[in-house]
């Protein structure tokens, strides 16, 4: 027992260190955290583990907590209930919660970036956009669609989250309006009714610390009542210089059982965000190329900041049927608060003097979001067969609104001398606010018309209006339509058919809309852009089901789009089109119970079909053409290396360039990174692992951007320990 009092008492030392820099409202949110955790862990923890006695015979470690879940799990990113990956006509993948123990992943970023056919792109150091299919990703969280709310926007940490869930492609008929580039489901952790706790403490490169700790137990005798808690804290360094960053989360949830068929779940989270200095990657030469300068650069002035405060609260009411009806009903609230005040690069370096400018701005926004959605799904006898149905509706309003001030830009800082760019205070003089609203009635039907043949038919029915206006301290002005869309049908159709009880082939057209502001010489907007894709696959499950394998071509039109219209300046036609089409291969499961794999390769290629300026081109350069990501497990049961794990992975992306044709100056050769782990079960309760990152130490660039910045290194070799703890 003096080991987990030794370890509980260093990580209570750490929070109320911490504790004491918060407010008090947040202070007590966090503090009731922890002190339900430690509270819990006290009144089940009992005498302490027996330590593996060497001199003895070999003896069988059971590590609570550490059992394989596998690299696969039912995804309900395509359906809103879980359905098994052979079941979805889609390319699928998910990140479950032993792979992001595994790699020891901390943001949603990092998981995103170990999913096939996706592409993680640095913003700064705070947030990332995610990308796939030619285009960013949309988000769900726990099935609730919230628009334009992934890349761009800082996530809360993985701590809170069950697994990550993907699909590819559009899928308008649950999400609206948003990006064809595909969705991701962020399924948050559930109380359960048996205790378990699981804390840990990690040090890593540069100053990386990160504690957690996870709590969760029935809080009556019947389990009827539920609760879970989580807590963790982040204070790390970068491999460049100056910035830093701090980052708190607490999270609580409750489950109550109101009776046999109906369950009432409550939600909170919290998490703050302060990062001085975050670094937007690189400025490039003035003739365009990129600067050979260390990776541990960050020219952004000394004084800069940004600071994200991020709260949402959820409520569910769920309700189950005899006849194997269920009705969930689901409510949100997102609250975003997003400073920051930036000294940037604003122009390229000119190679001569090796001087460059510096714009210099200060913004303070808010982000307000809430959704519902409410459906029902169940079984459906007809014509002697067992069908499924859902329909449902979710409605959503979006409002950003934002203060702030723009700086005079200075110009001829030498390149590195960032102390030299000044810093200002000036009153606020700038202000807006944007208003977005959508709903839907959608509806789908999986219907059986043969033994080994599914048919799945469904569609939406949207509406959508986007608007905008200007607000003190700048001369407030009315509020003007950005776009309209009203009565907008998005269709959905695949066909499944099981050659045997392990493989099925499947094709599948999904179609998303997206809002357009452009005018036409005719008068109004011009019509919404549709993502329309068709997708042919084929899904196999070996050894019992315990690995599976999936194969797809993919098509993508992106039809409707701006384009100029050659008879009359400043207007557009709905003519322009892009197409993002490939394959992508997928395996992921368990070949036996010693080894674990997940891995992926996606072949794109997006190109303008008819466009104003770029016609025949490359439509998006911040995808590679070919990528691998293969990351696999190797666990030891029984020899002189029993109870260890070791993990081996690389992700490999072919050259990638910044703009086309002659405007491609920026570009970088194809790469590897090699990722490594190994995992040790100090006793049934304690487990030290280690990770190490670009193992090869490789140099490149997770982004090329542009003149001025986004010329962005990615991490050099790095190595974290994790000691964790789980009863």
């Amino acid at each position: 027992m003096a080991g987990c009092k030794g370890y509980i008492e260093t990580v209570t030392g750490l929070i109320e260190k911490q504790l004491s820099s918060l407010s008090d409202a947040r202070k007590t949110f966090y503090q009731s955290l922890f002190l339900t955790a430690v509270s819990a862990s006290a009144a089940h923890a009992g005498a302490a583990p027996e330590m593996v006695d060497e001199g003895s015979a070999p003896v069988t470690i059971e590590v609570v907590g550490q059992q394989s879940t596998n690299y696969k799990q039912p995804l309900s990113v395509a359906g809103k209930e879980p359905l098994a990956p052979r079941e979805i006509p889609h390319s699928v993948s998910v990140i479950t919660q032993q792979r992001i123990n595994d790699q020891n992943l901390k943001t949603v970023p990092d998981a995103l970036n170990q999913v096939t056919g996706v592409t993680v792109i640095a913003n700064d150091s705070t947030q990332s956009q995610m990308r796939s299919r030619g285009y960013s990703l949309g988000v769900m969280y726990d099935g609730i669609p919230a628009y334009s709310s992934l890349s761009g926007v800082q996530q809360f940490d993985l701590d809170i989250y069950d697994r990550v869930e993907v699909l590819r492609g559009p899928s308008g008929i649950f999400t609206g309006t948003d990006s064809p580039g595909g969705v991701v489901n962020l399924v948050r952790k559930r109380a359960k009714d048996e205790f378990a706790l699981t804390g840990s403490v990690s040090a890593g490169s540069w100053d990386n610390y990160h504690v957690a700790l996870d709590v969760t137990d029935a809080l009556n005798e019947s389990g009827s009542v539920r609760g879970r808690a989580v807590m963790s804290f982040t204070d790390r360094d970068y491999f460049y210089e100056k910035t830093h960053t701090e980052r708190w989360l607490g999270y609580s949830t409750l489950e109550w059982d109101l009776n046999s068929d109906t369950t009432l779940s409550l939600s909170a989270a919290i998490q703050k965000d302060d990062t001085p200095a975050t670094s937007y990657g690189l400025p490039a030469w003035s003739d365009g190329h990129l600067m050979d300068v260390s990776r541990s650069t960050n020219p952004i002035a000394d004084w800069a900041e940004s600071r994200w405060d991020t709260q949402e609260y959820t409520a569910e009411l769920e309700h189950q049927w005899n006849n194997g009806w269920l009705m969930k009903a689901r409510v949100s609230q997102r609250l975003q608060d997003f400073y920051f005040k930036d000294g940037y690069v604003s122009s390229s370096v000119d190679i001569n003097s090796q001087t460059t400018s510096y714009g210099r701005m200060e913004r303070d926004y808010e982000y307000k979001r809430t959704a519902v959605d409410l459906y029902a799904t169940g079984p459906l006898q007809l014509f002697g067969r067992s069908h499924t149905l859902l329909a449902g509706y979710n409605a959503e309003s979006y409002n950003s609104a934002y203060e702030g001030v723009n700086a005079t830009t200075v110009t001829g800082i030498p390149f590195g001398q960032t102390e030299r760019v000044p810093d200002f205070n000036l009153p606020y003089d700038l202000g807006g606010e944007t208003d977005t609203t959508q709903s839907g009635f959608y509806s789908q039907a999986r219907l059986s018309l043969a033994d080994p043949l599914t048919l799945v038919l469904g569609g939406r029915l949207s509406d959508y209006t986007g608007k905008s206006r200007s607000v003190a301290p700048a001369a407030p002005s009315a509020w003007s339509d950005d776009s309209h869309v009203s009565d907008q049908f998005t269709p959905y159709g695949a066909l499944l058919y099981d050659f045997s009880k392990s493989t099925s082939a499947y094709i599948s057209r999904s179609d998303i809309f997206i809002p357009q502001s452009r005018e036409t010489y005719a008068g109004g907007m011009l019509d919404p852009r549709e993502g329309s894709q068709t997708e042919v696959g084929l899904k196999s499950e070996f050894f019992a089901g315990q690995l599976q394998a999936s194969i797809a071509w993919f098509r993508l039109q992106d039809s409707n789009r701006a384009y100029q219209d050659p008879n009359h300046v400043g207007y557009y036609l709905n003519a322009g089109e892009v197409e993002s089409k490939g394959w992508e291969i997928e395996v992921s499961g368990q070949p036996s119970p010693d080894y674990e794999i997940q891995a992926g390769y996606t072949l794109l290629e997006t190109k303008y079909l008819a466009d104003s300026w770029s016609q025949g081109e490359v439509f998006s350069t911040w995808e590679p053409r070919h990528t691998l990501k293969l990351w696999g497990m190797r666990h030891f049961r029984t020899g002189a290396l029993q109870h260890l794990s070791l993990g081996l992975g690389v992700n490999t992306v072919s050259g990638s360039s910044a703009g086309t044709g002659s405007w491609a100056i920026r570009s970088q050769d194809g790469y590897s990174i090699v990722n490594a782990m190994a995992r040790y079960p100090l006793n049934r309760h304690v487990t030290l692992s280690l990770n190490l990152n670009n193992l090869t130490d490789q140099t490149y660039y997770t982004r090329l951007g542009g003149w001025n910045t986004y010329n962005t290194y990615g991490e050099p070799r790095s190595l974290s320990l994790k000691l964790q703890a789980s009863y």
